[in-house]
């Protein structure tokens, strides 16, 4: 009777911090460490990154090795990324509660998943969360309350092509002594449709990683013990969201749809263990056939575990029951076979609802500036919204939040998905995603939301 092999390095340290492990694409768990770059030693696995020039910088360490399965996300898709203390879920918790601090989200279009190299130039931010006032809540504290879980939405301007997704966590507990915390990894996504042509980032939005920050950037030097929390700068480079021409999707005119080549999870895979795959076990007939089947079984058996991530090897346990009914089947002299396959892959619980994306910052697009508004402008933008201010009006439906526009044009809704405006006709009073509308039509309860420009008229403002 043959066993699996149990790696000692699927243990966590006690003293562990945090590891990127899974990813979900609109919400559904591709399965622990698919498509996700993650650290092969158990035992430093959810240790810091350093130093902050090193390789180790754009991926984590092994970060620089891609892993076989690419996980499809369709363009403006919602990509979940959890955090554990513990790899394999063997006990629940994110990140310790002392560990505050910003959380950043970067991508890099590469041309092959699996030659180009993850550091160096072509990274750019596409989301980030630091401290809100209002709550008094870093975004790790958000990360814990959402039980480890972040989502954040792909751009729809981003080309067809293969990504490279990197969450990022920056602990501050330690910076005041010039040691800042990061803890990051890499996914691995392929964007079937896309609008056309190349994905030109401007240079001011653009990285290299390592070389993102500086160690001596504010937000690395923080003192969390004694600095005013609100005044906090997250580090790296802005916020870039790239947008097409047009926000329909590459089945209409100006897009285009690619189909995924490499990295893709055959249709054959009986079982999925990270990113291993069973393949269905020769027919046998007879003694001989009945147990070369046994070997090829348990040779797949092997290299699952010998490939395992961190995250452990449940699905290689399914596997090697399925060997142990095979080894018992030819023992018994029913040689004819192989028994069908009846197992299923195994997923750690999830902790928690998926969350919405939170802070859904709008970034900079092309021909737009990030800066703030200027007085004027956001006099002229007051005064534009004051003249379609809303009016609430009855007649709603139970529940919902409905009010009838001045001019008659329509009628607004509380928004559902984070936009707000003349253009959506949708407020961010009473949404999930906050009660101010930005003068670029996002809801949100950050000083970029509810100053500078707010949208009176689709939501509350705080000069």
């Amino acid at each position: 009777m043959r066993s699996p092999i149990h790696l000692l390095r699927l243990a966590s340290a006690v003293s562990a911090h945090t590891l990127f492990t899974t990813l979900f694409v609109d919400g559904e768990n591709q399965g622990d460490g698919t498509c996700v770059r993650m650290p092969k030693d158990g035992e430093t696995a959810t240790a810091p990154i350093y130093p902050l020039t090193g390789d180790d910088m754009a991926c984590g360490r092994d970060g620089g090795s891609p892993v076989p399965f690419v996980c499809p996300a369709p363009g403006g898709s919602t990509l979940t990324f959890q955090f554990r203390i513990w790899p394999n879920a063997e006990q629940p918790g994110a990140i310790d509660g002392g560990h505050k601090g910003p959380c950043s989200v970067y991508i890099k279009k590469v041309d092959d998943m699996f030659s180009d190299s993850a550091s160096g130039p072509g990274w750019f931010k596409i989301w980030e969360d630091g401290y809100e006032a209002g709550s008094g809540m870093w975004c790790v504290d958000t990360l814990i309350a959402n039980d480890g879980l972040l989502s954040v939405d792909l751009p729809t301007g981003l080309p067809a092509g293969y990504y490279l997704v990197r969450p990022e966590l920056i602990a501050l507990h330690q910076a005041y002594r010039g040691d800042p915390q990061f803890y990051h990894g890499c996914a691995q996504v392929f964007i079937p449709d896309g609008p056309e042509g190349r994905l030109d980032i401007p240079h001011e939005y653009a990285v290299s990683i390592p070389g993102h920050v500086e160690e001596d950037a504010p937000g690395l030097t923080f003192n969390l013990y004694e600095d005013e929390h609100s005044t906090y700068q997250i580090p790296g480079p802005e916020v870039y969201v790239p947008e097409s021409s047009s926000s329909a999707s590459a089945s209409a005119a100006g897009g285009t749809r690619k189909e995924q080549r490499d990295g893709k999870i055959p249709d054959s895979c009986l079982l999925k263990n990270g990113n291993w795959c069973a393949k269905a076990v020769p027919r046998s007939s007879d003694q001989k056939s009945c147990w070369d089947g046994v070997d090829n079984c348990w040779a797949q058996s092997d290299v699952c575990w010998d490939t395992a991530p961190v995250t452990g090897g449940a699905g290689c346990e399914v596997w090697a029951d399925y060997c142990e009914i095979l080894s018992s089947a030819c023992e018994e002299g029913n040689y004819e076979g192989p028994a069908a396959f009846e197992g299923e892959e195994q997923f750690a619980a999830v902790p928690g609802d998926i969350p919405v994306p939170y802070n859904t910052f709008e970034g900079t697009k092309v021909g737009e500036s990030n800066k703030p508004a200027t007085a004027t402008k956001a006099a002229e933008t007051d005064s534009a919204t004051a003249e379609s201010a809303p009016q609430e009006t009855s007649g709603s439906s139970p529940g919902e939040e409905v009010v009838e526009w001045e001019d008659g044009t329509g009628r607004l809704k509380v928004s559902e998905d984070g936009r707000c405006g003349a253009e959506t006709g949708q407020t961010c009073k009473g949404s999930a995603f906050g009660e101010c509308c930005s003068r670029k039509g996002k809801c949100g309860r950050k000083t970029r939301h509810c100053a500078c420009g707010c949208q009176s008229g689709f939501g509350e403002c705080r000069e």
